[in-house]
């Protein structure tokens, strides 16, 4: 009896260990605007200005941020930023980097050192570009905000012009038409 005893802790044990060394998954929350049914998506591989847009946002589990990506229907380089938002205060950029995208139509991810977030931490991603899609629902409706993708919760989408490509968080938020082209690697703890 002792041996089954011993035996059975062993296989727990073992089971546990299994399920420690189980990668996390990656989740890329923004691209799945792509995926909503009954869209129109209305394609601008070079717009006549420089807009900065992107995503307020928001993690429902603590985690790390390991990547920033682009989807833009274009080649180029492109600058993506990481921003804490802050209640009264200035949101702030946490990371900054240039993505280089060689195939148009195709997410393009880079790597940074990760950055840890507990859940409910204001954040927002952006990319300064004069490409994007545009997406919209057929009927006209909006999207609906809070939006929960995975341990995500994006909470708006924002866009301005920005010709001086020095950083500026958007204000002007837009439910109704949205780029979806700006990302992160988000995974929980």
């Amino acid at each position: 009896m002792k041996t089954c005893h011993y035996l059975l802790l062993l296989l727990t044990a073992l089971a546990s260990c299994t399920e420690d060394n189980v990668p996390k998954p990656e989740e890329s929350p923004f691209f799945t605007f792509f995926d909503e049914p009954n869209i129109a998506i209305d394609t601008t591989p070079v717009a006549a200005t420089l807009w900065e847009y992107g995503f307020e946002f928001n993690p429902i589990a603590s985690g790390k941020i390991t990547k920033l990506g682009v989807k833009l229907p274009t080649t180029g380089n492109f600058v993506v930023r990481l921003w804490r938002l802050y209640g009264n205060g200035a949101p702030t950029v946490i990371v900054e980097r240039v993505v280089t995208v060689n195939t148009a139509h195709e997410p393009t991810f880079t790597d940074i050192n990760p950055l840890y977030f507990d859940a409910n931490d204001p954040l927002a991603v952006t990319v300064w570009a004069n490409s994007f899609y545009r997406v919209s629902k057929q009927d006209g409706s909006d999207f609906t905000f809070p939006l929960e993708v995975g341990n995500i919760a994006i909470t708006s989408f924002k866009e301005a012009p920005n010709t001086s490509n020095m950083a500026m968080l958007p204000a002007t938020k837009n439910s109704t038409t949205v780029a979806p082209c700006v990302n992160v690697v988000f995974v929980a703890d």
